[in-house]
């Protein structure tokens, strides 16, 4: 799957996701639309009232029917793809989530695969079902694998000692048909085992016809370093709502 196969995917899912069209990226006009409940749409575990998206120059925002017009007076000409995330604009979108009870969840940095991956430093083994739910006890592990009853596991990359003691993980989340989220938690730090067991999972995950993609922090540096030496680059940016708490 080359990068122009990536793009026709992660189009075709945003459109779902923002309940939109394939068609209105083609240009790169903000575009508001209402927030809609899409089976086909990315599996999260709390749902908001307000999603955005920067994706190749182009702003999306799907909001909740109360949200729709402070959108698209307000948000939409004063936000861009390039600007939208900056502190003051997010300061503005939480104050306004707060007047309805909500806040922002997450505004995370996603990277999807673009070069040729390195040679793993020490043989991966793969990890499907039951090689998976032997790992649900094991509380070091926190970002490979989710363990949670609203999205399914679907498959893992492993790295072992030769004691068989586990040095590194990374795991792949089904958030929808088109997309699989990875995440990767190493217990031997500088060793290039996360990298090695990420770059094995986005290997497989593309020869099954899916688009690995990998989101962090966009202060957590370590983490995307890490996706960077797998053969990922920075793809899109996205914000997401909850309940306050």
């Amino acid at each position: 799957m080359v990068k122009n196969q990536f793009d026709e995917k992660l189009i075709k899912q945003f459109a779902i996701d923002y309940n939109c069209a394939p068609a209105d990226f083609e240009n790169k006009n903000t575009l508001v639309t209402e927030l809609c409940s899409n089976p086909k749409a990315r599996k999260r575990e709390q749902t908001g009232i307000l999603s955005m998206l920067s994706f190749r120059g182009k702003l999306l925002i799907s909001a909740a029917p109360e949200l729709m017009d402070w959108c698209r007076s307000v948000l939409a000409n004063h936000c861009s793809a390039e600007w939208c995330f900056e502190a003051g604009a997010l300061i503005s979108i939480d104050r306004k989530l707060q007047e309805y009870g909500f806040e922002i969840d997450r505004v995370h940095l996603f990277f999807t695969p673009k070069y040729p991956t390195p040679a793993p430093v020490r043989p991966v083994r793969l990890l499907h079902d039951p090689q998976i739910a032997e790992l649900e006890d094991d509380e070091r592990i926190d970002e490979a694998f989710l363990f949670k009853d609203y999205i399914e596991d679907v498959l893992g990359a492993a790295i072992y000692d030769d004691d068989g003691a586990l040095l590194a993980v990374a795991g792949a989340t089904a958030n929808s048909d088109i997309m699989w989220e990875t995440g990767v938690n190493s217990f031997a730090e500088g060793k290039g085992y996360a990298v090695s067991s990420l770059a094995a999972l986005s290997d497989e995950i593309v020869r099954l016809g899916k688009v690995p993609f990998y989101g962090t922090a966009i202060s957590h540096l370590a983490s995307q370093n890490t996706a960077l030496r797998a053969g990922f680059v920075p793809t899109f940016c996205e914000l997401t709502s909850k309940k306050s708490e």
